[in-house]
């Protein structure tokens, strides 16, 4: 079996996968990737094992400097016909099948005409007109793309999934932000967690240099970006009440300074989203250690030293830290929000509290860690929840009979 991965990353959602497909059933993986990603980091093994092919770099990576929304579909049309290009200049490339990334719009539009296997679109989300998403935030000031841009970046997932043979989504509210009529053509299959990577244990109570003295409490933060969608100032006005409550309470902030979603340079006119949040309030940056992007063996040891992880976060697409934390047993407190739902049983494997209450979250943090042992059961819970459901033994072979499923459509 030949599977062709399109994205514009690597790894991203495929590399894993793929490495996976290739040492437990033999399978042929090939990727047509833009970049090399630092978030996650590849290991050696992918980067040994699998084929990577360049693509051609759109004018979004080119820039760095994002899409303007009215030029979405058309740049989106021209990167289906810069991957036509690129495939049709490697005739020995012939898969079973192609799974490609549609988070704005996946580039196969053209691919019928190059391969006569099934295509089968990996639907990460809809984006919504208002009340969820980059349009959750409702107490920042609203911005000029609000109305537009969720129109725009939707018309490219949209032309990718109709023209494809199947979809499938990671969790089924992603699936459920897609509008119903697709429904039947979108599948849920989760990527999978590498249970083995994060697992609970001890750690070396020592993170970036920094020794961490016996009975100091960790909280943890980790988000891609430390930006509004991900909560990332909602956290810090909690951090700073639960600082003033305890003086043994050590902070530690993984993620880099990059806007990923929304516009939160046009709220602020700040380079980052972090800048102006430290600008906002008075806090005691002793107690907190930002360490920027690290590898994923580093992000597993954070999360072992956790006393308590705070995942604050709008209705968007799941993070996969909030579940590498409940992974590594970590005991976790989300917003309360559909998505964390779906993952969250409240009081049974984590717990939650509304995103925009930040004296309820402070509250709630406090008491885990006044006494860490008795909310430990939950943290056991969400290794279990992790493993039963969403671990890579769990979602590579329902992945493997899903992939076998849309290529036996080609033959």
């Amino acid at each position: 079996m030949h599977v062709l991965f399109l994205h514009d990353a690597f790894p991203a959602q495929f590399g894993r996968l793929g490495l996976e497909l290739t040492e437990r059933y033999g399978w042929r993986c090939s990727f047509l990737v833009q970049s090399v990603s630092s978030c996650p980091t590849p290991s050696a093994a992918m980067l040994q094992k699998l084929e990577l092919h360049q693509a051609p770099v759109s004018k979004e990576h080119k820039t760095k400097g994002g899409i303007p929304w009215p030029q979405i579909y058309g740049l989106f049309v021209e990167q289906c016909y810069g991957v036509h290009e690129a495939l049709r200049a490697k005739p020995h490339l012939r898969p079973d099948l192609i799974v490609a990334h549609g988070g704005r719009g996946a580039p196969t539009l053209f691919l019928g005409d190059l391969f006569d296997c099934p295509i089968a679109v990996y639907c990460e989300y809809y984006f919504a007109l208002h009340r969820r998403d980059i349009s959750y935030r409702i107490d920042l000031p609203p911005a000029d793309p609000a109305p537009f841009f969720p129109r725009s970046i939707n018309a490219p997932t949209l032309a990718s999934l109709v023209e494809a043979d199947a979809g499938y989504s990671a969790t089924h509210w992603q699936r459920a932000s897609f509008p119903a009529r697709f429904h039947p053509k979108i599948e849920v299959h989760f990527d999978g967690i590498d249970t083995t990577e994060y697992q609970p244990g001890p750690a070396p109570r020592q993170v970036g240099g920094v020794s961490i003295p016996a009975g100091t409490r960790v909280v943890t933060y980790v988000a891609r970006g430390l930006e509004s969608v991900r909560g990332f100032d909602i956290f810090m006005k909690a951090a700073a009440r639960i600082a003033e409550a305890r003086s043994d309470v050590l902070f530690v902030v993984v993620g880099g300074e990059e806007i990923h979603y929304g516009w939160d340079a046009l709220h602020t006119g700040k380079p980052s989203f972090k800048q102006w949040v430290l600008e906002q309030d008075k806090y005691d940056l002793s107690r907190f250690l930002f360490l920027g992007t690290i590898l994923p063996e580093q992000l597993a040891q954070v999360l072992r030293l956790s006393d308590l992880h705070i995942y604050p976060s709008v209705p968007f697409v799941l993070s996969w830290s909030l579940l590498d934390a409940m992974c590594t047993g970590a005991v976790v407190l989300a917003s309360d929000v559909p998505p964390v739902r779906e993952v969250i049983e409240p009081g049974v494997n984590g717990l939650v509290a509304p995103f925009f209450d930040v004296d309820q979250l402070a509250e709630t943090a406090l008491r885990v860690l006044d006494d860490p042992a008795e909310y430990a059961p939950l943290g056991r819970a969400a290794r279990r929840t992790i493993e039963d459901r969403y671990s890579l033994d769990v979602a590579v072979p329902a992945l493997k009979d899903y992939f076998e499923r849309i290529a036996a459509r080609g033959q």
